[in-house]
């Protein structure tokens, strides 16, 4: 389940309060993309990831480069994954569970159940 903070505007704001809206979007995903969010950690090359996608799913996941790569452009575009250069580490941690520099939502532990 990924949480992502929803980013108001003014109007939206007042609006957001007297319609009590939350103040994040969970998008669940499905068990590839899962494995794909949980291996792209910094620590993982694009090659590494279509591997294990192919060895937890065999058939399923066929053309499972094609598919590793278009869930990839889902995360890009969402905003919420960067790709970065095989030499380069990223300055931010990817330990699952933490709420991203400069949002407001809670912390929530990284075991929570996915539809509480």
């Amino acid at each position: 389940m990924l949480r992502i903070e929803k980013q108001f505007n003014r109007f939206e704001r007042v609006l957001a309060k007297v319609f009590r809206a939350p103040n994040e979007v969970l998008r669940p995903l499905d068990s590839m993309n899962s494995l794909i969010w949980e291996l792209a950690d910094g620590h993982h090359d694009f090659q590494s990831i279509v591997q294990h996608l192919n060895d937890a799913f065999h058939e399923e996941a066929t053309p499972v480069v094609e598919r590793s790569t278009a869930a990839v452009r889902g995360f890009v575009a969402l905003g919420v994954m960067k790709l970065l250069p095989s030499t380069a580490t990223p300055s931010w941690s990817t330990d699952p569970g933490l709420v991203p520099e400069g949002q407001t939502i809670v912390q929530r532990p990284p075991d929570m159940d996915q539809w509480s």
